[in-house]
């Protein structure tokens, strides 16, 4: 009997054991950042390692950096940060050079790399192999995945080594861009909970115009042209080019959103248009026959004066072209962190560039 007591004790200590374990779940293992301020002519940088916070502060003129394991691609130092919040005026482009395009990543860092490596947009190192090529990122870098802030840092490094090789990097914002800096982060991935934690403060601060990235996120515009292309995350509605006419207006209307309070953006009603689902963040209207055909398309592609519209926002299993490449949609869905495609355009042929480095005309 004495011994039957001590096994029964005992199954129940395991038991009780094993149920506490249940109820305290391991506490998750994130890195994020860093993100940068300003402070009496200082930057802090804060980050979190190990799901720990961390802080350090750097002098004026002094390099800033951080662990590389927090952040692989995080390179700066204070002359880039002075250069970096120079905004480039250009929206229209024109190059006898190569273009690649893709949209939202959604914080899939490995996919985003292993697209970009097997296409010759970055080397082994993550660095950029483009010569004078123009990349193109159509928006949706914000939202769902892990890896918002490490995809950041790589765009903003890219950029910085592109003009070396007369190359250019183009990140346009999309409609989960403006969400995350209008504090809308319903979509964000949990780690970014306990980023706000640590940090004790909301995203939209971390990001907000006072700060590094904020400041270089609201530098970006929302649609640029390139030789006969127009990109926008989401499209062109009829609706937006009566309203705005030109992409000029479009981009100026984009900077004044995002720090407009929402009682003056109800009275502005060309500003809330921007954010409806005939703006240019949201419209999806070229994929539903019923809404778009090539007559349609025809006559925005003559309003805008290009050949070709790529867009985002819209995911597909891979890239799609509609009405013979008047219309391209690049969201292949790596959202999902498996697989997508890149837009590879070539002495003006179009190409769908898969994950496994293969190119196939669209």
């Amino acid at each position: 009997m004495i011994k039957r007591f001590f096994h029964i004790v005992l199954l129940s200590l395991v038991c009780i054991s094993i149920s506490e374990a249940q109820v305290k779940p391991k506490k998750p293992v994130y890195n994020d950042g860093p993100y940068l301020f300003f402070k009496n002519n200082q930057i802090v940088a804060q980050w979190m390692e190990n799901t720990e916070f961390r802080q350090k502060i750097f002098d004026k003129g002094a390099p800033v950096s951080v662990p590389s394991a927090v952040c692989p691609d995080f390179k700066i130092n204070q002359q880039a940060i002075k250069e970096g919040f120079k905004v480039d005026p250009r929206i229209n482009f024109e190059t006898d050079a190569k273009i690649a395009a893709l949209s939202d990543v959604h914080g899939q860092y490995p996919v985003f790399v292993k697209l970009l490596q097997a296409h010759g947009i970055i080397d082994e190192n993550n660095n950029w192999s483009f010569g004078n090529g123009h990349f193109v990122i159509v928006g949706d870098i914000f939202d769902r995945g892990d890896q918002v802030t490490e995809i950041l840092w790589l765009i903003h490094k890219l950029e910085q080594q592109a003009p070396k090789s007369q190359g250019k990097v183009h990140f346009l914002l999309g409609n989960h861009e403006v969400m995350v800096l209008t504090g809308d982060d319903r979509y964000i991935h949990r780690k970014y909970r306990y980023t706000m934690a640590l940090l004790k403060r909301p995203l939209a601060t971390i990001l907000a115009k006072d700060t590094y990235l904020g400041m270089w996120l609201r530098s970006k515009p929302l649609a640029i042209t390139i030789n006969n292309m127009a990109f926008v995350h989401g499209g062109f509605s009829e609706l937006l080019l009566e309203k705005t006419g030109n992409l000029k207006k479009i981009n100026q209307l984009g900077k004044t959103f995002i720090d407009t309070p929402g009682e003056k953006m109800e009275a502005d009603s060309l500003l809330s248009f921007l954010n409806t689902m005939q703006g240019p963040l949201w419209y999806r209207g070229y994929f539903d026959e019923n809404l778009t055909g090539k007559r349609d398309a025809d006559k925005i592609l003559k309003k805008l004066d290009v050949d070709h519209i790529v867009v985002g926002h819209t995911s597909h299993e891979a890239i799609i072209s509609i009405h013979n490449n008047r219309i391209i949609g690049v969201d292949s869905s790596i959202k999902f962190g498996k697989k997508g495609e890149i837009l590879l355009v070539e002495d003006g042929n179009f190409f769908r560039g898969t994950i496994f480095g293969e190119k196939l005309k669209l």
